[in-house]
């Protein structure tokens, strides 16, 4: 038996897009052994998107790497239990590809590293910013350079939460990135470099008021914002209920912003906001994941 624990991860961060992620204490659990025949897939908390064939998202991981390793298991069992929301911009996809090419890997004998595992999974992902903190855990900066990924992990210090704050709908991946324009100004790709540089300083060093100037962005967040009813109002509440800085997850439409202090505070006073909101949101209160995925192995 495999089991693979995988964390949740909030990408982009602000400026950082495709680039920076973090990993948070909210998990996708995988249960993964071989048997003598066919694949059987039992989902655990299913919202009723998971597919329960050779389209499931673990499946498709787990076989990527089988044809890169060239085993193939006579069948398998697949139990997910994941309390990653999904389609919310909180890395539920890369928790899977993750944990699934985790279990592949385990089970053809660990024959491929860590970075092969990553290459593997910006390939199907299209960007390396979730899949990155989801393996390695931490504060991640990636970069996709031809065909290798870079990734420096960082690991935070505990004294910081982020309140994730997630509504009732979704946003598909497809329609948030292809509301992007295919060009920028170069003023605002200065703006970005000094933010995402900003950011990054302001989480190693623990210098937390520079965190807000360090979230500013100018290339995905002004573009998506559209599809989130009361956006800015939202964004200016959570300052003024004490956030150090806030942005969009991913490409939404969770809303995530960083705190000092344990955050009661905040989430007593953005659920009272929330509650007048016409649609229902969530605000959950967590912390960075320094580990990154786990797993373990047991033998008959």
């Amino acid at each position: 038996m495999i089991r693979v624990r995988v964390p949740a991860t909030s990408a982009n961060m602000g400026p950082g897009f495709d680039t920076l992620g973090i990993a948070l204490n909210l998990y996708s659990r995988l249960e993964i052994e071989e048997t003598d025949g066919g694949l059987d897939i039992i989902t655990v908390n299913n919202s009723g998107n998971v597919q329960n064939d050779k389209t499931n998202l673990v499946y498709r991981a787990m076989d990527r790497v089988f044809r890169e390793t060239g085993y193939r298991p006579k069948g398998l069992r697949i139990k997910q239990d994941s309390a990653i929301p999904m389609t919310r911009g909180l890395g539920s996809s890369s928790a899977c590809i993750i944990g699934g090419m985790l279990a592949a890997n385990a089970l053809s004998g660990r024959t491929i590293s860590y970075p092969d595992i990553l290459e593997l999974a910006t390939e199907m992902e299209g960007h390396p910013d979730n899949a990155a903190p989801a393996l390695y855990g931490g504060f991640c900066v990636s970069v996709k350079s031809g065909d290798r990924v870079y990734v420096k992990s960082i690991k935070l210090k505990n004294d910081l939460k982020f309140a994730v704050m997630i509504p009732d709908f979704f946003v598909a991946t497809k329609k948030s990135r292809g509301a992007l324009p295919d060009k920028v100004s170069l003023k605002d790709a200065a703006f970005n470099i000094s933010r995402a540089s900003m950011l990054q300083a302001a989480l190693t060093t623990g210098d937390y008021d520079l965190l807000k100037i360090g979230a500013e962005d100018r290339l995905h967040q002004p573009y998506r914002k559209s599809y989130i009813d009361g956006f800015d109002e939202i964004f200016e509440h959570t300052y003024r209920t004490g956030s150090k800085a806030t942005y969009l997850s991913g490409s939404g439409p969770t809303i995530m912003s960083i705190l000092t202090g344990n955050g009661a505070a905040f989430k007593k006073d953005m659920e009272a906001f929330f509650s007048e909101n016409e649609h229902k949101w969530k605000c959950m209160l967590l912390e960075c994941d320094n580990v990154g995925s786990v797993l373990s192995e047991t033998r008959s």
